[in-house]
């Protein structure tokens, strides 16, 4: 097929084909059928270094995205992007050496809590991550106990089952291996978080909430996967939690890696069951020592 670029005028050659007008259609293009694809739930995401490239110059993707949320810029991002993060100290910790985190959802706490929360965006690991065979916890090799006891209950100094768990301490370890140009970016979640504590003995739901700092990198609830509770204690398990815009389909709580994977929800009627993410998406629950289940962090980019 004839690909004719110029015309010969009076000996002078002009352009016929505007490059630049054809790259924009192009784009354009690409852009519609990206966004087809989110309706239908087959966008397959793309590799924001890739999208950004032209704003990451001497810098990197993290110092990218951050100016663009201290903006509320988040033009050309979608639900389901990633970023490739390696580890840069995991031997201890994880059993891998980079993690993909996927773009889960652009600003869904934005002016919320009981501290006003900036411009941000939502990541979750695309999997959940094998863990090292020397953690406090691990079992079967590459998989954590939520606790090392089977409780789902808090304490007299911590009402909150979630920050005593075993599940937290590992995250608290694995924040030590992501790379410093990115957690210089990570915003301190900070939730309405369900207490669960009775100087009388275990309970078997939920009895309070308080405001609570759970670090830079944290596990989901039910409310951010299901968006709903499903087993944990009506009311004080939702707190201001939102489901994400990842998990609106139940594919993507699996996003084909059929494991069990924690959330940061205690079961309701229970005093030791923990809220999870089956291996083939069920929402449901295992004790807290249950050994066949992986973590699958997430955090905030602001």
């Amino acid at each position: 097929m004839a690909n004719a670029k110029t015309l010969v005028v009076g000996g002078q050659s002009l352009n016929v084909i505007d490059d630049t007008a054809r790259s924009n259609a192009q784009t354009a293009l690409n852009n519609a059928e990206y966004n087809r694809q989110g309706q239908i739930g087959k966008y397959g995401g793309q590799n924001i270094a890739t999208i950004l490239a032209g704003e990451i110059g001497s810098g990197s993707v993290y110092d990218a995205l951050h100016k663009r949320a201290a903006v509320g810029n988040f033009a050309g991002l979608r639900v389901g992007d990633y970023i490739d993060v390696p580890l840069v100290s995991a031997s201890a910790v994880a059993a891998q050496q980079s993690v993909r985190f996927l773009l889960a959802h652009i600003d869904p706490y934005l002016y919320c809590g009981d501290n006003s929360k900036g411009h941000h965006i939502a990541f979750v690991a695309s999997a959940p991550i094998a863990v090292a065979k020397t953690v406090t916890g691990v079992a079967n090799d590459s998989f954590l106990m939520w606790n090392t006891t089977n409780t789902n209950q808090g304490t007299a100094d911590q009402k909150c089952p979630y920050p005593n768990s075993n599940l937290k301490a590992w995250e608290t370890a694995f924040e030590a291996c992501l790379p410093e140009s990115l957690t210089k970016y990570l915003l301190t979640q900070r939730v309405l978080l369900e207490e669960r504590y009775s100087a009388s003995g275990a309970l078997n739901d939920s009895n309070s909430w308080s405001w609570q700092d759970i670090g830079k990198v944290f596990s989901l609830s039910e409310m951010e996967v299901y968006g709903c509770p499903v087993w944990g204690t009506k009311g004080y398990s939702v707190g201001f939690d939102c489901q994400f815009d990842l998990f609106r389909d139940t594919a993507h709580r699996l996003n084909g890696n059929r494991y069990h994977w924690w959330l940061r929800s205690v079961m309701g009627g229970s005093s030791s069951n923990v809220c999870c993410v089956t291996n083939n998406g069920i929402a449901h629950y295992s004790s807290a020592t249950y050994v066949w289940v992986r973590p699958r962090p997430g955090f905030l980019v602001g």
